[in-house]
């Protein structure tokens, strides 16, 4: 009885001794599960915050793209319109001088020839009369690239707007010796030595220069610029 007893004690406490080994594995082994479910979880939030971060960026990315094109494409577009309206001012320049001065220096070379001085000073009058016709016509076509040109100082860089300002005072510079030339051109110190005109034409040539020189510096910073975008 004694022995069945120690038995059946021996048995009691190797079983309590199993449950409580058994019940420590499981609460580690719970842990060990409520661990890894946190784990998890955390990795989702990372992964969908990964997520979120690079669709951001590559929205941003996406929009930063979308700008600089369409900043290229307006700036080219500008630039071009400008360029092209500064093109057809020099050719209309070149067009007046030599399409419709030359007749009128003719006409008022042929009236100086003749002895009625009535006739003289008329022709004097109706040269001065059409010089003052190209000038104002050469105006209307430089106020055109003028605007153009307001336009394009909203999106200039400060480079551009520098040039921009040199390229009209030398316009204004090559116009106006145009002018003083064409005016002179009706003296009677002209017809009677046509070689005064020598220093006139040389003041025009030099501004002339400088305008066709401003011009490509111009068009090279915009290059530039365009490149950069």
């Amino acid at each position: 009885m004694e022995v069945l007893f120690n038995i059946f004690c021996f048995a009691l406490g190797a079983l309590s001794i199993y449950l409580t080994a058994y019940l420590k594995v499981k609460g580690k082994n719970r842990a060990l599960i409520e661990d890894n479910r946190q784990l998890e979880e955390d990795k989702q939030k990372i992964v969908a915050k990964y997520r979120a971060e690079t669709e951001k960026i590559k929205k941003q990315h996406s929009l930063d793209i979308e700008k600089r094109k369409y900043q290229y494409e307006d700036k080219r577009l500008q630039f071009s319109k400008y360029f092209s309206l500064l093109d057809e001012f020099h050719g209309k320049c070149n067009s007046i001088f030599v399409e419709k001065f030359q007749p009128i220096m003719a006409e008022f070379l042929t009236t100086c020839l003749q002895d009625d001085e009535a006739a003289k000073n008329k022709g004097i009058v109706k040269y001065n009369q059409d010089v003052q016709s190209l000038v104002f016509e050469l105006n209307e076509e430089h106020l055109k690239v003028k605007t153009e040109q307001n336009s394009i100082r909203l999106i200039a860089s400060k480079e551009v707007d520098a040039l921009l300002d040199k390229l009209e005072i030398a316009v204004k510079n090559a116009t106006d010796a145009s002018t003083e030339m064409l005016r002179f051109m009706s003296t009677q110190e002209f017809r009677a030595d046509q070689t005064l005109i020598t220093p006139y034409q040389e003041k025009a040539t030099i501004f002339g220069q400088d305008v066709q020189n401003c011009h490509n510096a111009l068009k090279e910073q915009m290059k530039l610029e365009l490149n950069e975008i």
